[in-house]
């Protein structure tokens, strides 16, 4: 007997193996689907699907065969693996001076015939083989061993995809955790908020009510401002905590008066003397979760300010409605987004301008922000936009 040489490249050959994780794993109907149908196309009464290991032969799908693993020394698929472009075949074992005296042929299984088509990954690396095995001498046609050549395609094509599926896995427990410490974050943030933009509001109304009669117009006029837009913000971290607290998937649907609900996120937005912001809000209400639909909206309104060119900016807000779904737009008559650039804006880092109207350089944050929360409300985002002449970003959640 003569046990194959290792291959010249069996470090790399075995890692490559080891990355499909599939040593010792259970039966899969895929594979044995496969050993079926190679014993059956070939008239041979044992098919394997055969993985070389370091020091042995382990059978993936064993068609006709108890056996789970053999030594790899006396393996014949340990030589079909060292020309991985050919169709191994022992036509006759006891005639072959490398397997007559072996303890395969010479015992059960009893192995007299052999046909190995390697199994080489899209590296390039021969892993096994799917082989079929006769207890006599036997021959098989040219169509047999072209179909047995296909079939081993398809095992690796198997193996392949249990690889990806495996490393899917990997990636979305990965991005679960970061979820998870992403919304524990936004948890402890918002609960440090929580206390000084509280303080910011009852200051604000202690400040108001000791300065009545003290202050000119402007000032009081700037102190309501602030008063506003700290309970504004105050609010804002309040739904920002309870999402974390909650789960992202946990919405809470609320009945919000679309006016006032509007009206602060202009007064929040605070927009410059040359950015003129109109409404048009045809419904009253609408049910959604305010704190995701303040962060669509808010990050909408904040680009059209930053992004706006014009010696004199205008925004308009719609909210309107359809049978089935809310509508919301911002439209501005801003630089516009180049046709090209138009589906790939919603990206996470993706910006056009090096900078924006106040000199500072976009985080490509904000879009993709305003695609995600959109579709976790099960909606979507659409853009119309003509560069030059401005852009409109409309958002449709169902009700």
């Amino acid at each position: 007997m003569k046990s194959a040489a290792l291959p010249e490249n069996e470090a790399v050959r075995q890692a490559s193996l080891d990355l499909y994780a599939i040593l010792d794993t259970f039966p899969e109907k895929d594979f044995d689907a496969i050993t079926s149908l190679a014993a059956f196309i070939c008239q041979t009464p044992i098919a394997l699907i055969s993985l070389i290991d370091r020091d042995r032969q382990w059978f993936k799908s064993h068609h006709g065969l108890d056996a789970t693993e053999t030594p790899r020394d006396y393996a014949f698929c340990a030589h079909a693996i060292l020309k991985p472009d050919e169709l191994f075949i022992v036509e006759d074992a006891r005639k072959d001076e490398r397997f007559f005296d072996n303890p395969l042929s010479t015992d059960k299984p009893n192995v007299v015939f052999y046909a190995g088509a390697p199994l080489v990954s899209n590296e390039g690396m021969a892993l096994g083989t799917l082989c079929v095995i006769d207890h006599t001498p036997h021959q098989l046609t040219a169509e047999q061993r072209k179909a047995l050549s296909d079939l081993s395609d398809q095992v690796i094509a198997q193996m392949e995809l249990r690889k990806k599926l495996r490393e899917l896995e990997a990636v979305r427990d990965a991005l679960e955790k970061k979820n998870q410490e992403v919304s524990r974050f936004a948890h402890l943030i918002s609960h440090d908020l929580r206390s000084p933009m509280r303080s910011m509001v009852m200051l604000s109304e202690i400040i108001q009510e000791e300065s009545v009669g003290k202050l000119n117009e402007s000032a009081e006029m700037a102190l309501v401002q602030l008063q506003n837009k700290a309970r504004h913000t105050h609010q804002l971290v309040e739904g920002i905590l309870a999402h974390s607290l909650a789960g992202e998937n946990a919405f809470k649907p609320e009945r919000i008066q679309t006016e006032d609900f509007i009206q602060g996120l202009v007064d929040f937005s605070s927009p410059p003397n040359d950015i003129h912001i109109i409404t048009d809000i045809r419904i009253p209400e609408v049910i959604c979760d305010s704190t995701y639909l303040h962060q669509i909206l808010q990050n909408l309104i904040a680009n059209a300010i930053k992004y706006n060119d014009k010696a004199e900016g205008l925004i308009r807000i719609s909210i309107d409605e359809s049978a089935q779904a809310y509508l919301f737009e911002v439209s501005d008559n801003g630089a516009g987004i180049p046709a090209a650039f138009q589906e790939r804006i919603f990206g996470m880092f993706q910006t056009l301008s090096s900078t924006d109207r106040f000199g500072k350089k976009g985080t490509g944050i904000g879009l993709n922000t305003v695609k995600r929360l959109a579709e976790q409300l099960n909606g979507r985002i659409e853009l119309e936009s003509i560069e030059g002449e401005g852009s409109t970003f409309r958002v449709i959640l169902p009700k």
